[in-house]
């Protein structure tokens, strides 16, 4: 302490010592132990020898309470803990104290006003005496017989005693007190029984004993209270404590930039390796393992596991046990044949490598082995058996199967990653205050565990003390649950027998203090943060399931596991788009996502390439990264400085993460990548086809020198025979003459610079014209109709005519983007992407709409 305050300066500066608040405890702390020390030597030097030598350290009972203080010290370690989790979770719990003030302060009124009333209701009204016979104070005198064991023969004589119970609204102090307990629901029924045979509005100075239903309405007053207080404020105290909670975290996530889903999703992509996968090497092996992998054998386990449970439940000491003994030995066989199998397809080392392949083994062979040593070396004839034992945890196995049994597992195990963060915490305030409980009530007499006359009431036994830290340890973490805690806090009050002398007194009233502001953090405060944590995950995982989250990854995984059994962490693109085809969204693309748009997001990924191949936590990282939409993507410099930020972005959420596997995901340097592989080979692919059809419609243009020319959609041919054969209404011979009238005036017009027309010549309707091999192919528009030239408009790819009339006949249009066999693109690898060839001005789409003319 001296050298800090000589290194740093005292008080007056920025940054000097007092100005720290751990190093304001430390100093306050310090002083604290030094004045027993101070006190005990200036003794020594008195005068007076024999006083001297008469003192001892331990009488300066004050200053050793004050020193006791010292065991706040053990928070000062905490300062070094760097962890991202204990740090939410301490900067969650301050937070909470900081926002709790005013529901506290109105808390605080309400059980104030309660306080008053009781106070004027049920003063001085709940005192009694030993001897229930005896109601008044001047009654109660004398001696009375009591018959512990039952015999009338064996009485007991017992002095009368006037008392008080400890929970009473003699002024206003015990009246907040007693309401204070019974906010916590422990005892607050008796509370009110006393309430209700009560007398009210008594004179204090002549205080009366209990009567029976001696005030009915009483209970109005304890139920008003419980409803206001338990159901509506305590819960809302509690809801709050825990919506600050999770401010915290939302607000910590959104100063990195990152949600807590994002940080989630990429912490696993970047920690979690490729699984092992075991192939069979024999076909009978891969015949078993099929048969131990069959949606029927795994419903007739769990069918069996269900009536072995069943068998379970049904034992009782009038149950026939040898029936049930032979029953149970039937399932005990039944699943160890199972465990073999299983080990056979597996292999032993692969098969032990799974948790619950492990469990069931220890569960199956302990029960068979006792089984067997039962039936040929012991018999002790004792009622425990280890294959119940057993196969009350293998329904546990059940769980595997029901999805939200399996989400609710997994809220469980991320709620566990910060559990022993707020244990910690719980553990040091536990300490801290069974230190001080050690240090005040430790010299409490402790009554035998049988209740006698000597010490009523008194809850300090050889079990539940504050003699040593164990015990004063046990002590604290009942009180924590809540377990009768206000008649603990009763037992060590002031004037409570001592231990050693039991003629002096022991206990202080600091007992009012100390268990009330204890159960207030540990109870309400701490263990409602773990409820904080359990609904916060809860709430996470239940979230939008189209949103991707870090559970539903386990898929991919388990799918590339399939791909690459060895789990070298390397596939080939293609692979990669048949198992994200397998895989359902958010995770996957689903097994109906086209060719073309698979290629689009294999560009998207980005993926580096390692000797043609992409890694494991490359794809899985950049699933992750274009489905929750984080980094940027654009030209390549952009993106180059964007996997620099975010790799400096990772490197400090994610320190433990390797260097190697950020370099992997994150390339900053000109590597190869999926994105120009594909790009390649979409503009091959378009190219090839493009060239193909070319190829296709010249042929077809040098064969015919007169086609016909299909101008939009109306065309009597395209309605169908039955139109041709039926009567023309009125309506439709009228738009008819409109049509084919002749123009009136000589306005021509130039479709693509090849040939003008009038518009009576494009009235929807074939119509042909001479057009020789050196004229450039018709294209273009005329009003809203698009035309296209006489040779496509004959290819069943852009006629929508002659495209029925080939489905009808059980033709299919050849898919202009279809890779052929006989194709040269076969022959290429797949460092290929998607590009978008430039449009040819001899080909132009035939578009088939509707037109009203």
């Amino acid at each position: 302490m001296f050298l800090k305050m000589t290194a740093l300066g005292v008080l007056l500066h920025r940054g000097s010592y007092l100005r720290g608040f751990f190093n304001i405890i430390d100093f306050v702390i310090t002083v604290m132990s030094l004045i027993p020390i101070i006190s005990y030597f200036y003794r020594l030097t008195s005068s007076n020898a024999t006083e001297c030598l008469a003192y001892s350290y331990q009488e300066t009972l004050v200053p050793v309470y004050l020193a006791t203080l010292r065991v706040f010290r053990v928070f000062r370690p905490m300062r070094a803990i760097r962890i991202s989790a204990f740090y939410i979770v301490v900067t969650g719990l301050l937070s909470s104290i900081k926002s709790i003030g005013r529901i506290l302060v109105i808390c605080v009124l309400v059980m104030s006003i309660f306080a008053i009333i009781g106070t004027i209701l049920f003063r001085g009204s709940f005192f009694y005496c030993t001897d229930p016979n005896k109601p008044t104070e001047r009654e109660c005198k004398g001696h009375f017989f009591t018959y512990p064991t039952g015999d009338l023969s064996c009485p007991e004589l017992n002095e009368r005693q006037w008392l008080r119970h400890g929970l009473n609204f003699d002024n206003f102090g015990q009246s907040f007190l007693t309401l204070f307990s019974m906010i916590t629901s422990e005892g607050w029924q008796i509370v009110m029984y006393n309430g209700y045979n009560s007398r009210l509005f008594q004179d204090t100075n002549e205080p009366v004993g209990p009567r029976p239903n001696s005030s009915p309405y009483a209970f109005i007053f304890f139920l008003l209270y419980m409803c206001i207080m338990t159901l509506v404020l305590l819960n809302m105290f509690i809801g709050f404590v825990i919506v600050t909670f999770q401010e915290v975290g939302i607000k910590a996530f959104r100063e990195s930039k990152l949600d807590r889903n994002q940080r989630n999703c990429l912490y696993f992509a970047l920690t979690t390796k490729p699984q092992f996968r075991y192939v069979p090497k024999f076909r009978w092996q891969e015949r078993l393992l099929e048969v131990t992998r069959h949606p029927v054998f795994s419903l007739f386990i769990i069918i069996s596991l269900i009536c072995n449970s069943i068998i379970l439940c049904l034992q009782t000491i009038e149950a026939a046990k040898e029936t049930v003994y032979w029953i149970n030995f039937f399932f005990t066989l039944l699943f160890t044949v199972e465990a073999i199998l299983k080990m056979t397809a597996l292999h032993p080392v692969n098969y032990f490598k799974n948790l619950w392949n492990f469990l069931e083994f220890l569960s199956t062979t302990g029960a068979l082995l006792e089984f067997i040593l039962q039936q040929t070396v012991i018999s002790d004839g004792s009622d425990f058996r280890y294959s119940h034992f057993a196969s009350s945890f293998r329904v546990l196995w059940l769980l595997r199967f029901v999805p939200q049994v399996r989400l609710i597992m997994w809220t469980v195990i991320k709620s566990l990653e910060i559990f022993p963060w707020v244990g910690l915490l719980l553990l040091v305030v536990v300490f801290t205050f069974a230190v001080i409980g050690m240090q005040v009530f430790g010299t409490i007499k402790r009554a035998p565990i049988e209740s006698s006359m000597e010490y009523p009431g008194n809850h300090i036994t050889q079990y539940n003390n504050f003699a040593n830290f164990p015990q004063a340890l046990l002590v604290m973490i009942r009180v924590t649950t809540g377990e009768n805690w206000q008649e603990v806090m009763l037992s060590c009050k002031k004037n409570s027998p001592c231990e050693s002398k039991p003629e002096h007194n022991c206990g202080s009233d600091a007992t009012y203090f100390f268990y009330p502001f204890f159960y207030a953090i540990a109870s309400i405060l701490f263990l409602n943060l773990f409820v904080a944590i359990i609904i916060d995950n809860f709430d996470y995982l239940v979230k939008d399931k189209s949103v991707l989250g870090a559970h539903q990854l386990s898929t991919f995984v388990k799918l590339w596991s399939i791909y690459d059994p060895s789990a070298s962490g390397e596939l080939l693109p293609e692979e990669v788009i048949k198992l994200l085809k397998q895989c359902n969204p958010p995770v996957g693309w689903g097994i109906l996502c086209p060719r073309i748009v698979a290629y689009r997001k294999m560009m998207d990924l980005n993926m580096p390439l390692v000797d043609e191949k992409v890694t494991f936590h490359a794809t899985l990282f950049g699933l992750v990264k274009t489905s929750l939409d984080i980094g940027c993507s654009g030209c390549l410099e952009c993106l180059h400085k964007c996997n620099v930020e975010l790799k400096e972005k990772l490197r400090v959420l994610f320190p433990t993460c390797e260097q190697r596997i950020l370099d992997q995901v994150l390339p900053v340097e000109d590597v190869s990548t999926v994105r120009r592989g594909y790009a390649v080979h979409l503009i091959q692919t378009r190219w090839r086809a493009f060239v193909r059809k070319r190829n296709e419609t010249i042929q077809i243009f040098q064969g015919r020198e007169r086609r016909s020319l299909i101008a939009g959609q109306r065309r009597l041919p395209d309605a169908g025979p039955e139109l041709l054969e039926r009567k023309l209404s009125d309506f439709e011979l009228e738009e008819h003459s409109i049509l084919h009238s002749p123009p009136q005036g000589s306005r021509k017009s130039s479709v693509s610079g090849v040939r003008t027309m009038t518009p009576a010549s494009l009235t929807g309707y074939r119509f042909s014209f001479d057009q020789t091999h050196e004229e450039r192919p018709l294209s273009g528009r005329w009003g809203e109709f698009e035309l296209t030239s006489p040779p496509l408009a004959e290819d069943p790819s852009f006629s929508p005519q002659l495209r029925r009339q080939n489905e009808f006949s059980g033709e299919h249009d050849p898919d202009p983007f279809e890779e052929r066999e006989d194709d040269e693109q076969s022959e290429l690898s797949f460092s290929s992407a998607f590009g978008t060839p430039t449009t040819n001005p001899h080909l132009i789409t035939h578009h088939h709409r509707e037109t009203t003319v």
